[in-house]
């Protein structure tokens, strides 16, 4: 990985999302970052539109003058790494595919935070939509994330059924940049082991090549709630982050609807990486 792009709405949410991809900076060998603010966007973070009445060259200025307060908090804390700014009158995430390519960005990072009312209603569409528009890895940081904790646990979650879209050169690309972390592959549909069918028992060999190289330790749990499961089992076993690989259809896909949304905002501290799937 060299380039990574931090989205920010200049809340405190979002430098702790920024707090916390500048201690991935050394482990996946990131030379450049780009901090992104898309005023004409969904506030990243909260999920609600913003009110745009200015003139759009003063808002642009305003948040070119954001940007460059936050770059140098991000500075002090990302060193020797080059920093661009970039604020644009787009919307995002339906952007997010071409802004990827133009800057030929490898991972996505983007905080989400807590909030009431209509808000806590509406949180997490934005983030669904990054997550699905996405073409390279997303990194979405809970607000109460520790910041400085090293990731020595991953866990990633499967339902044994399509391997084929795993994109394995970025799941190795993260998993190598953390040698010494614990990894941990969790089904979450558990069912007996002489009752799989012959395609299962090939899913389950193929998803033991695609991790025998990290010795990894696999697991199986039966849980109605799937999120609620996954989520159960990886703070119960400490997990300092969880990968996933959503689907637009299939149980991973539940992540980014509302309700794990809502978990990660108010009752995990566990940052979620999703990589986008391999097409068939």
């Amino acid at each position: 990985m060299k380039t990574m792009l931090i989205l920010t709405d200049f809340s405190e949410n979002a430098f702790r999302a920024t707090e916390y991809a500048a201690q991935l900076v050394n482990p996946l060998q990131i030379s450049r970052i780009v901090l992104y603010h898309a005023y004409q966007s969904a506030v990243i973070g909260t999920d609600l539109p913003v009110a745009n009445t200015a003139n759009d060259q003063q808002v642009y200025l305003e948040s070119m003058e954001s940007l460059g307060l936050q770059q140098d908090r991000l500075s002090a804390l990302a060193k020797h790494v080059r920093i661009d700014l970039m604020a644009e009158d787009v919307s995002l995430p339906t952007h997010i595919t071409s802004l990827c390519k133009s800057e030929e960005i490898d991972i996505v990072v983007m905080g989400v935070s807590g909030r009431s009312g209509l808000e806590k209603l509406l949180l997490g569409s934005t983030t669904s939509m990054m997550i699905q528009e996405s073409t390279v890895p997303v990194l979405i940081v809970p607000n109460s994330t520790v910041i400085g904790k090293p990731i020595n646990s991953m866990v990633f979650t499967t339902d044994l059924k399509d391997h084929a879209s795993i994109p394995a050169h970025q799941l190795y690309e993260f998993l190598d940049a953390f040698p010494d972390a614990k990894v941990q592959v969790v089904n979450v549909d558990k069912t007996s082991g002489e009752s799989y069918a012959m395609e299962t028992r090939e899913s389950i060999a193929s998803l033991h090549k695609i991790f025998d190289q990290y010795n990894a330790a696999f697991d199986y749990i039966n849980e109605d709630n799937t999120v609620e499961g996954i989520l159960s089992y990886a703070n119960h076993h400490h997990a300092s982050i969880i990968i996933v690989v959503p689907k637009k259809l299939g149980f991973l896909a539940s992540f980014f609807h509302n309700s794990i949304s809502k978990k990660l905002a108010y009752d995990s501290n566990i940052p979620l990486l999703s990589l986008p799937a391999v097409k068939a």
